[in-house]
């Protein structure tokens, strides 16, 4: 077994010290007197200026719409009167559509849109996977394997290039208190030149808040109480790197350069683990991210819905100000009362700018002027997806969306009509999103190195270290997690309570119902009460799920240590009143280990067990409220710090 890092003895914590800190004093928006107005290349290669006021920035087609109109009048005139009117009609039709603003955008935008949305394919039947899926949103896209680092990689090929998936930090990491920065992706696209075609780089980061909006009552409002949501419950973070095609270039020659880049991107980013997806990996995170568990995917004007969950996308338009609270945009967006929301950063040219894409020539190799990298003219682009239960639910995270982004001086655009074609742009496909645009030099936003984006701290709180900061695990992951809880059944319904607020069902399998129903009562749990099952009656296959895992505690004496492993997003917690012989087979098996104070013989097999060394003398000098939070690779000390409604429903929970 490694040795396990323990970061120090556990020192008497003071009482009334629960508090999650230090905590960043909350963001508040940076005004500024002197708002910058963006700039946008119209149709025909022009840069015109965008106003905020909706419908006022001035396209050249709109100017010819104009002058068609008045030469329509003006060729009519003299002729008979139905003539003069049907020019007319027809001027006053072109006016009105290229003049005429309608919620942020102009007419003739709005028609686009509508005639996109009714020809296309906008259903997907179930039951269906991920390759279906991903025909419906990227239809053309083909998943191989290749080799690109140390193994066989998934590759996603279609007409404008390759991509390549790299799922960053450990999905099967279960603490979660070592936040590390990850650069944006304007840091990671490596300098243009002529012996690299044109890359694209999307960052996609996907969270859920904590407590999720449907815990509400007693759930919702214990956990805000215990983290002042802060934290949010879960997080994960894909990279996509893409080559584009362009003249001069084979298949071979495109993959080749891929994989070169795959290597200097994983070496950048230093000690944030990444790992390229194989082909099944890749199409289990494309369905994830996509919250598609085989059910109906139906886009219609205003959401997509895909099996219970109602879905809608935004694009930035405008980026915020400049400044402490506008680097900070990205967590802030991942702590939405939504069900879970999705955003998607890329960095890099569209195919529809000057680059020639179709079948390799002879011609010479050259880099796009469009795949600069230089901080002031790479096109960039910000796409955010939300998911919800419910109408409501998904109307107050949008209007809180917005508030967010208005805040901090940036503005969004709704892609109604269009939220297919945003629910690609929020998966790992680098595709690159409309409206990319140059970074303008009128317009101060952070560079590459100053967005702050982390990963690793998302979690279930356990309690708080030394310094007040939060200690968090991850008991719900891609895989099956077991947990063995040593202190007894108030110390267990405190992380019931808990996995409640993270939208998990809880079941308790117990031997002695009469010490859960009182808690059980109390809870009222979101959905319906927790169910109280007889030792030995299973769990049926198949429930647990990313967006509501299931939480199963078995509460019945001793049991054997699993040799299977379990279902994905599915935790099982066993609650032992003390540490016994017989416990030790199944405590070192465990992913997870939670210990309140321990008496001399159980320390000693709980440090033989997990392989603590020295420091299972601290297990038997730890005070009651304080747990021993221990998994393969490190030990972390943790007060429980419960908040008023938990000290009321389960009291102190301290051993016995």
């Amino acid at each position: 077994m490694p040795a396990i890092t323990t970061g120090g003895p556990p020192p008497a914590i003071p009482a009334g010290s629960g508090a999650i800190g230090p905590v960043r004093p909350t963001d508040r928006a940076l005004g500024s007197p002197d708002h910058r107005t963006p700039r946008r290349r119209s149709p025909v290669g022009h840069w015109v200026t965008l106003s905020r006021r909706p419908g006022t920035g001035v396209r050249a087609g709109q100017l010819v719409a104009a002058q068609v109109a008045a030469a329509l009048v003006l060729v009519a005139l003299g002729r008979p009167a139905p003539v003069v009117a049907t020019a007319v009609l027809v001027a006053v039709l072109l006016v009105l559509a290229a003049w005429v603003p309608v919620r942020g955008r102009w007419l003739f935008e709005w028609l686009g849109t509508a005639i996109g949305h009714l020809t296309r394919r906008r259903a997907l039947a179930g039951p269906t996977g991920a390759a279906e899926l991903l025909d419906l949103v990227a239809p053309g896209t083909v998943v191989r394997s290749t080799e690109l680092t140390a193994g066989p990689a998934a590759v996603l090929e279609d007409t404008a290039g390759m991509v390549a998936l790299l799922e960053l930090g450990d999905p099967g990491d279960l603490l979660g208190d070592a936040s590390q920065a990850i650069p944006a992706p304007t840091a990671l696209l490596p300098p243009a030149g002529p012996d690299m075609p044109p890359l694209l780089v999307q960052l996609l980061l996907a969270g859920a808040p904590a407590p999720v909006p449907g815990a509400g009552g007693t759930v919702g409002t214990s956990y805000r109480q215990l983290t002042d949501g802060r934290l949010v419950g879960r997080e994960r973070a894909v990279l996509a790197v893409r080559v584009l095609r362009v003249d001069g270039w084979s298949a071979e020659d495109l993959r080749r350069a891929l994989a070169g880049t795959v290597r200097r991107i994983v070496r950048r980013l230093g000690s944030v683990p990444a790992r390229p997806l194989g082909v099944p990996a890749a199409l289990r995170v494309l369905s994830e991210l996509a919250h598609h568990d085989g059910e109906p995917v139906r886009e219609s004007w205003p959401t997509i819905r895909s099996g219970a969950l109602l879905q809608a996308t935004f694009q930035l338009i405008q980026w915020p100000d400049a400044g402490t609270a506008g680097r900070r945009l990205v967590p802030r967006l991942l702590a939405l009362p939504a069900t879970a929301t999705t955003v998607s950063m890329s960095a890099g040219p569209a195919p529809t700018w000057p680059i020639s894409a179709g079948p390799a020539s002879t011609a010479p190799r050259s880099a796009s002027p469009a795949s600069t990298t230089d901080a002031a003219g790479v096109p960039t682009a910000l796409t955010v997806r939300l998911a919800a239960g419910t109408t409501a639910e998904l109307a107050a995270a949008t209007e809180a969306l917005n508030r967010l982004v208005t805040d901090l001086g940036g503005k969004l655009r709704r892609l109604d009509g269009a939220h297919l074609s945003g629910l690609a742009a929020t998966l790992p496909l680098a595709l690159p999103a409309p409206g990319a645009q140059p970074r303008s030099p009128a317009v101060a936003r952070p560079s590459g190195d100053d967005w702050e984006l982390s990963l690793g701290d998302a979690g279930m709180l356990v309690g708080t270290n030394r310094h007040g900061g939060a200690v968090t695990v991850r008991l719900f992951r891609p895989e099956s997690t077991r947990v063995l809880l040593v202190g007894g059944v108030r110390a267990a319904q405190l992380v019931a309570l808990r996995a409640l607020a993270l939208g998990a069902l809880v079941v308790v399998q117990t031997a002695r119902p009469r010490a859960w129903e009182p808690f059980v009562r109390g809870v009222g749990a979101p959905g319906g009460t927790i169910p109280l099952l007889p030792p030995g009656r299973s769990v049926a296959d198949g429930v647990g799920t990313a967006l509501r895992p299931l939480l199963l505690i078995v509460d019945v004496g001793p049991v054997t240590a699993e040799a299977a492993p379990g279902q994905p997003w599915r935790a099982t917690l066993v609650v032992r009143d003390e540490l016994t012989p017989a416990d030790v087979d199944a405590l070192s098996r465990a992913d997870l280990a939670l210990l309140q104070p321990l008496n001399n013989a159980e320390a000693t097999l709980a440090g033989a067990a997990l392989g603590l060394g020295g420091s299972a003398e601290w297990l038997t000098r730890i005070r009651d409220d304080m747990v021993a939070v221990v998994n393969r690779r490190a030990l972390r000390w943790a007060l429980l710090t419960p908040t008023p409604i938990e000290a009321q429903l389960i009291g102190p929970p301290t051993r016995g």
